[in-house]
């Protein structure tokens, strides 16, 4: 039986009225955010980060507060997202101290669409994500940003 004591209308470890995803290192919160994208299911993505985390997309939209990027990527995720999905690449992690990590993982993103509604062709992104310890067995993201790989000049 599972007892649990109410802290402001949420159970602790709740960020968002529902269960925290509960990831046991860096590289495995990584793992569950390129799971939530494909799985199109922004309130687990978003369960993913702190709830005051800073959010860079690809393009630099500098999201504050992990309402207003929820928000936004639900609704790419109708649209120009609604057929997307990351196949990770690679995920490096360094421990800056105990309870801080940084975070860089190689995706390939495959199945989004333009804006005139065209199939775009796969490509690749590093994200990196700042992260820190939430008792012991728990990371939140802290800091995310997106960034697209281009090829190397004159290629």
């Amino acid at each position: 039986m599972w007892i649990a004591a109410r802290v402001g209308g949420r159970l602790p470890g709740m960020a968002s009225g529902h269960p925290s995803p509960v990831a046991s290192d860096p590289a495995a919160v990584a793992g569950r955010f390129a799971d939530a994208w494909n799985d199109h299911d922004m309130h687990a993505l978003g369960d993913l980060f702190a709830d005051d985390a800073d959010f860079i997309d690809v393009s630099g939209n500098w999201f504050k507060g992990r309402a207003a990027f929820e928000q936004v990527l639900a609704e790419r995720h109708r649209s120009v997202f609604a057929g997307s999905r990351f196949t990770r690449k690679d995920t490096a992690v360094r421990q800056v101290s105990p309870g801080l990590a940084v975070v860089h993982a190689v995706i390939e993103l495959a199945g989004a669409t333009g804006p005139g509604g065209q199939l775009l062709a796969p490509a690749l992104g590093v994200m990196s994500y700042v992260m820190e310890r939430e008792g012991p067995d728990r990371w939140r993201i802290l800091a995310f940003q997106n960034t697209a790989v281009m090829p190397p000049a004159g290629q």
